[in-house]
């Protein structure tokens, strides 16, 4: 049907294109070119919601497929992407990122690396083709570790007469003993007045008790832990005063660098033995900061290992 400016802001944004960063023309463009190669039932089904985050996401995917208008292949990423392949969406994230850097890089889609087929490959004139792997971690692994931890822990609690707000930070992940034996001293700790402040044994990790509001969350700065790459969640339990929380427990615990060792192993199997090879990890929707990922892959640059990567 094609887009107007007048379209979007009445249909989809409910207010003015002018509360946006980039022109009327780039935003209506965007969106028709969405159009035209996601057809418009993506459209609706990426705008459920009304309101600026729908517009920037259509937009968004727009600005995106500039970077594989004219490709070979390219309409085998984008069936992908209609058919809700969000991979497909972290590789043509990837495309853009490069060929913004490099409007006149040159794109494959899909080369043959042996027997497999890699994401795409770039080359910057008559330079050697970089072979590019994109992954998307899955961050569900990570937050159901964390989530079967803390739910443990409020389960031990759930009892709790005393109004507080605890926290536990790991230094590394607890056994399942540990965990037990945690959860069985818990409520007597908690029913402590006023600030506390507890080592696990074994050097398990730290309790802090009622140093902060109920309804606040802090990032604690722990001698030893700066540098350490975490996971964190929170959880509130009702019945407090006026609907607040009755108490909330918030617990931290260590990445592990098994998956970066994993992400890294699985995806130098798609990169040749004789040509660059890159890695790009999208990270935008799992749990943690690039800093966390970018200590976790250094550690496994090792002269002997991952010989076929040239960069992440």
């Amino acid at each position: 049907m094609g887009w107007s400016a007048e379209d979007i802001e009445k249909k989809l944004l409910k207010g003015r294109l002018d509360s946006l960063a980039l022109s009327h023309k780039n935003v209506v463009s965007a969106f028709n070119r969405v159009e035209k190669l996601l057809g418009p039932e993506w459209i609706k089904s990426e705008t459920s919601a009304t309101g600026l985050f729908s517009v920037m996401g259509v937009t968004g995917m727009g600005l995106r497929l500039t970077a594989v208008e004219g490709v070979a292949e390219a309409d085998k990423l984008i069936k992908r992407i209609r058919d809700g392949d969000r991979s497909a969406e972290a590789e043509l994230t990837a495309v853009y990122l490069l060929r913004s850097y490099g409007p006149s890089v040159e794109l494959q889609v899909q080369p043959s690396v042996g027997q497999r087929k890699a994401d795409f490959r770039v080359q910057n004139g008559s330079g050697q083709w970089t072979t590019v792997e994109v992954t998307q971690p899955n961050a569900s692994k990570e937050n159901e570790r964390v989530t079967e931890i803390l739910q443990t822990l409020t389960g031990a609690l759930r009892e709790a007469h005393r109004q507080f707000a605890l926290e536990v930070v790991f230094r590394r992940e607890p056994a399942e003993e540990e965990l037990t034996l945690l959860c069985q001293r818990l409520a007597e700790f908690c029913e402590l007045q006023g600030q506390q402040q507890a080592d696990l044994s074994d050097g398990l990790g730290f309790l802090f008790l009622n140093q902060i509001p109920i309804g606040h969350l802090l990032k604690r700065k722990i001698v030893g832990l700066a540098d350490t790459p975490m996971i964190g969640l929170a959880m509130f339990v009702g019945g407090g005063p006026g609907g607040g929380p009755h108490h909330q427990v918030h617990v931290r615990i260590p990445f592990t660098d098994h998956r970066a060792e994993e992400i890294l192993r699985d995806e130098a199997r798609q990169l040749p033995q004789d040509e660059p090879g890159l890695v790009m990890i999208d990270v935008a929707s799992s749990s943690g900061a690039f800093e966390s990922w970018s200590a976790l892959i250094k550690r496994r640059f090792q002269p002997t290992i991952h010989t076929r990567i040239s960069g992440v």
